[in-house]
C-alpha cells in the first residue's frame, strides 16, 4: 500500500480501500480524477511524497468475523525549502482471516465519519489523537 501511494498508482492503492469507501468516493475513475487534481495542485506548490513509513501493528483482535488492528504511519512529503512530517494511524482490517488486508488513514477518517463508514470497528481499537504536522528546514 505504501508503495502504491509512493508511485501515485490509484489502481493499486484502491485495491487496499474498503470497497465501501471506494464507492463512496465516487468509485476508481473518481479517485484519478481526485488523485491528478491533487498532484497538479502538489506540483504548483513543489511538493512531493518523498517517504511512507510504516509501524508496528497494535495487537491484532477479532470483532465480528474480521481482524482488526492499528498500524501507526509517518509520510514525509518534500514541500518548498524543507519538508512535512506527518504521523497518522491507518485502521487495519482483514475479513478473510489476514489473507488480504484494507487500511484506512484516520487522519482523514475520524468521529462520526469513521464510525458512519465503518460501524463494524471494534471498541477494543484505540486511535490515538491526531497529531500536528511538523515542519522542518532544509539545512542550508
Amino acid at each position: 500500500m505504501a508503495r502504491a501511494v509512493l508511485a501515485k498508482d490509484v489502481n493499486k492503492l484502491a485495491a487496499y480501500l474498503p470497497p465501501k469507501l471506494v464507492a463512496e468516493a465516487g468509485g476508481k475513475e473518481k479517485l484519478l480524477v481526485m488523485r491528478d487534481t491533487l498532484n497538479k495542485f502538489m506540483k504548483q506548490f513543489g511538493a512531493e511524497i518523498k517517504k511512507v513509513t510504516i509501524g508496528e501493528p497494535a495487537a491484532i483482535v477479532t470483532y465480528k468475523n474480521q481482524l482488526q488492528t492499528i498500524v501507526p504511519q509517518t509520510v514525509e512529503v518534500k514541500f518548498m525549502s524543507g519538508k512535512v512530517i506527518m504521523e497518522s494511524t491507518l485502521i487495519a482490517f482483514s475479513e478473510d482471516k489476514g489473507l488480504h488486508w484494507y487500511f484506512i488513514d484516520t487522519s482523514i477518517y475520524r468521529g462520526e465519519k469513521l464510525k458512519s463508514s465503518l460501524p463494524e470497528l471494534s471498541p477494543e481499537l484505540v486511535i490515538p489523537p491526531l497529531k500536528q504536522p511538523k515542519i522542518v528546514a532544509d539545512e542550508e
